[in-house]
């Protein structure tokens, strides 16, 4: 099918189409045009014979018409080959001499010519088209003129093939001309369709070398039509490497994380220690924080496509904000919250929670009475700006709480990976985390993630 073909096929199939529609209208076109020329020709000759015939018309007192010389000049006198010449009178009828004897009244008494303009000098012969004496088809040119005091009928005629035989020439020349035009025309847009789709042949060698390690990116010098394509495409792959550097990253740190209580507990072992649950249990428990943290985030970094998942925000920060009510009653703080309920964030529902969780968690901690969260959306990005009014952090305490496992008040319950956690999964994301002073007086923490168009 047309659909599943090459574009290169698409492109000359259509181009071919066009060209032959247009090849076909021009030979009409132009066969009108020759014809018109060609007839025009003939219908000049014989108003010229007319012309000539009425010069030299004479009529005697008896109403009888003679001709002042011989206007049987070329190709009016070849006998019975078409071109002939008859003049009508009330007295007599002169013929010319192709017609060898015969007579075109029979012919014209089938087709009565109009009657004549009133005003005879500026009347013009009329066409007509019939049978001849011999069965021939032929083209009369007919104007009726008043010599003396009589009305004189003047006809001549030309075989209808004078017409059709040039025009058949013509056109026959004509339609070799158009074919070979045609021809030159496919063979230039077989050549303009290969140098057309030549940068796309550049650019899948391009995406090969890409794949096969040779280069890191698709170069940026393209056309002007495939320069969005290719930064689209180098996008994706700086995406696609900084995804890979995330999860590298991670493992990284999982091994660091894991070396130091592997190697306690290896020295626990060895000191006989293995059943003493006060030395193993806070290793075990460090080395499985540590593994569930890395994992977690590992997963997040390969989904390699964080836009494909799509959230709504509003009634999952309104269920983490009334189960955070409940759980801190005791302190009766005040949950306001302006969040568009059609918003949508190209994010995963479980990391979404797990980031709006962890700030909405802290701001809860840490407010004496008031918490609120505000989205906005611009630059398809959606901020959620959550503020509390606590006793807030200070710039440089700010950038301490951003990192793995720094708490600043080592009694509050936590292990200190909450806000790094949402830091690494917004970043994932294309989005960040930032801390600033809330105009409530406490702490005002802004999550920016990608917006998402909600589907139909």
């Amino acid at each position: 099918m047309l659909r599943d073909a090459s574009l290169s096929r698409r492109l000359l199939i259509a181009a071919g189409g066009f060209i032959a529609v247009a090849l076909v209208i021009a030979t009409v076109l132009i066969g009108f045009v020759l014809h018109r020329f060609v007839q025009g020709q003939i219908d000049q000759r014989l108003d010229t014979q007319i012309v000539f015939l009425t010069s030299m018309l004479q009529v005697d007192a008896d109403g009888r018409l003679s001709l002042a010389g011989n206007a049987d000049g070329p190709p009016f006198e070849r006998a019975r080959r078409g071109w002939y010449w008859q003049v009508m009178g009330p007295g007599n009828t002169l013929h010319s001499s192709s017609l060898a004897g015969a007579d075109l009244d029979a012919v014209l008494t089938q087709r009565r010519p109009p009657p004549p303009h009133d005003d005879r000098t500026d009347s013009r012969p009329w066409p007509a088209d019939g049978i001849g004496p011999d069965q021939d088809h032929l083209h009369y040119r007919i104007k009726i003129e008043r010599v003396g005091a009589r009305d004189v009928t003047i006809v001549a005629s030309a075989p209808r093939a004078a017409v059709l035989g040039p025009l058949r020439e013509a056109l026959v020349t004509l339609g070799l001309s158009l074919a070979a035009l045609g021809l030159a025309l496919v063979l230039a847009i077989m050549l303009q369709i290969r140098l057309g789709l030549r940068p796309l042949e550049r650019l899948r060698r391009a995406l090969a070398d890409v794949r096969a390690g040779r280069s890191e990116r698709v170069p940026e010098r393209q056309p002007r039509e495939i320069q969005p394509l290719v930064q689209e495409l180098n996008g994706l792959l700086a995406q696609n490497a900084a995804n890979l550097e995330r999860a590298r990253r991670h493992v990284a740190n999982l091994a660091h994380g894991l070396k130091t209580p592997l190697a306690t507990l290896s020295i626990a072992a060895s000191d006989g220690a293995a059943h003493n649950p006060t030395i193993l249990q806070p290793l075990i428990m460090q080395m499985e924080r540590r593994i569930r943290h890395h994992l977690g985030r590992a997963r997040a970094a390969a989904l390699g496509g964080p836009v494909r998942a799509q959230t709504k925000a509003a009634q999952r920060l309104q269920d983490l904000g009334d189960a955070l009510a409940r759980i801190h009653h005791d302190k009766t703080i005040t949950f306001a919250m302006e969040v568009a309920a059609n918003l949508v964030v190209a994010c995963e529902q479980q990391d979404f929670d797990e980031m709006a969780g962890n700030l909405l968690d802290n701001a809860f901690k840490w407010a004496r009475s008031r918490v609120t969260i505000r989205a906005t959306c611009g630059d398809a990005m959606v901020a959620f700006a959550v503020e509390d009014d606590g006793a807030g952090l200070a710039p440089a305490q700010r950038e301490q709480v951003l990192r793995p496992g720094e708490r600043l008040d080592e009694g509050a319950p936590g292990f200190g990976f909450g806000l790094p956690i949402a830091s690494e999964l917004a970043e994932l994301y294309g989005g960040d985390i930032a801390l600033e002073a809330a105009s409530l007086g406490g702490l005002r923490v802004v999550l920016r993630l990608p917006g998402a168009v909600q589907a139909a």
